[in-house]
């Protein structure tokens, strides 16, 4: 490990123990009452998408949204979990209005297949949540040959199903799309396509191959605010959350994050993120407990330095390969956009 490496993974650290632990959320929430005010909040007549959601953050928030009376589209890879958890937010909420859909975000096949069965199910969609996610010791490779953790947390469970869904989102007033990504994006910039996708031959390292495909969220929410102004985007942090994926990838050493967050005051923020008025959202930004935060921790005493950072070119060959993987085309700049005052209605391709 390099010396800027290891600089900016001490200083998230100490970072993280103190805003990402329970206490923390603690300290944070404690300015705004704690959270008690989404329960007053009605999301009645309102749609949200939550992949992953069958189990930590994901399940606690489509239960929150299935509280408040929204229609909750709960995208999960396996059936009978899925089932099972929305049949028991039916009985915690009394909201019927829960479905299921089956995907595996991983999947190129699987998020084609997703998009349309929410276009087909959904009128429109007021927020994508994409959460889902997984933290692999092992290389694996998915069935269509790309390295999992990459394709779930960026090339086709995050990038090409936002891109699918956006005439489906665009039908709603005010659409939001939240990337639930993690202060472990704190310890590097984008490494480019071939380290990201761990296809350069060097030893895996899933932690690294995790946190690659975080700071990938973050900027594209940054580049998604710039080239479609018509929906909100934001990427945020759940703090250190004690969920199964946690217990799975850390084991014994999860100690380390301790005191660590409930499920539920690791999803506050995100479901504040989901029912807040649009107009509070400040796009682009990286949310921790309502409130935006530094993207990069590279320099002396916290400062941003530059360790983490990335310049345009480097992110505009992130989004080419994005697209190239996805099959996708570019989306066209907002000035040569048609409007309706001009002409017909812009399509989004496919």
């Amino acid at each position: 490990m390099g010396f800027g490496q290891f600089a900016v993974t001490t200083q998230f650290y100490l970072y993280g123990r103190k805003h990402c632990t329970a206490t923390g959320w603690k300290r944070a929430s404690g300015k705004y009452g704690g959270g008690a005010d989404l329960s007053e909040l009605s999301l009645a007549g309102k749609s949200y998408a939550v992949t992953g959601a069958n189990s930590g953050v994901g399940l606690t928030l489509s239960n929150y949204l299935a509280s408040r009376q929204a229609t909750v589209y709960m995208v999960c890879r396996s059936r009978g979990r899925a089932e099972a958890a929305r049949d028991n937010i039916i009985k915690e909420t009394g909201n019927d209005k829960v479905r299921v859909i089956v995907a595996d975000m991983s999947l190129q096949s699987d998020v084609r297949r997703c998009a349309a069965e929410l276009a087909e199910q959904a009128p429109a969609l007021d927020g994508l949540v994409c959460n889902a996610g997984v933290l692999l010791n092992e290389r694996e490779e998915t069935s269509e040959g790309v390295e999992v953790t990459f394709a779930t947390h960026l090339v086709f469970g995050v990038h090409l199903l936002t891109r699918l869904l956006l005439p489906t989102l665009r039908k709603a007033p005010a659409p939001r799309v939240v990337f639930v990504s993690s202060g472990g994006m704190y310890n590097s910039a984008w490494p480019g396509a071939a380290r990201a996708g761990s296809t350069e031959g060097q030893p895996y390292d899933g932690n690294m191959a995790y946190v690659y495909a975080k700071r990938g969220q973050v900027l594209l929410a940054e580049r998604f605010t710039q080239t479609v102004p018509d929906v909100k985007f934001v990427s945020c942090h759940p703090g250190w959350t004690d969920t199964p994926a946690v217990d799975a990838a850390y084991g014994k050493q999860k100690k380390l994050l301790e005191p660590m967050r409930t499920p539920w005051q690791g999803t506050e923020g995100i479901a504040w993120l989901c029912a807040c008025e649009r107009t509070e959202l400040e796009g682009g930004a990286f949310y921790l407990d309502r409130k935006p935060q530094t993207k990069h921790l590279a320099g002396v005493f916290f400062t941003e330095g530059s360790f983490t950072k990335n310049t345009p070119a480097q992110v505009d060959e992130m989004m080419l390969t994005l697209e190239a993987m996805g099959g996708i085309e570019p989306i066209a700049p907002p000035e040569v956009q048609p409007t309706p005052a001009t002409s017909a209605p812009a399509v989004e391709v496919m």
